[in-house]
């Protein structure tokens, strides 16, 4: 049995160890903001992150994900908007609604990896 926690909350799958991490989100939780784009990790529209870094759900195992922590777009913030999204917002990013989840994912793995480096810095 794998354990991990998506968006704060503990999940337990039974399934496949070598199913994509982002099957499970979408199917198993219905949780369908991250999208199949390509299936090799490359165009991004997977991206959620692990561990608070960035990663591709379509090319990660149930297995690789097992015992940590999953964020998904639904999940990003939940006390309102992201500042990633507030800035998406702000400057009236052009979107479709493919891809965009990928690229706030994306940026918002950078914010959190900066934040992580600053605290350890004023320590």
């Amino acid at each position: 049995m794998i354990q991990l926690k998506v968006n704060g909350v503990d999940q337990s799958f039974g399934g496949e160890p070598e199913m994509p991490l982002l099957w499970y989100l979408r199917d198993v939780l219905g949780l369908t903001g991250s999208k199949f784009g390509c299936g090799v990790g490359l165009c991004g529209a997977c991206t959620v992150h692990v561990n608070r870094q960035a990663t591709r759900s379509c090319v990660t195992t149930m297995r690789d994900a097992a015992g940590k922590e999953v964020t998904t777009i639904e999940g990003l913030d939940k006390n309102g908007l992201h500042p990633v999204q507030k800035a998406w917002m702000q400057i009236n990013v052009p979107q479709c609604g493919y891809c965009q989840v990928g690229q706030i994912m994306q940026g918002g793995g950078a914010v959190e990896q900066q934040k992580e480096t600053c605290r350890l810095r004023n320590r």
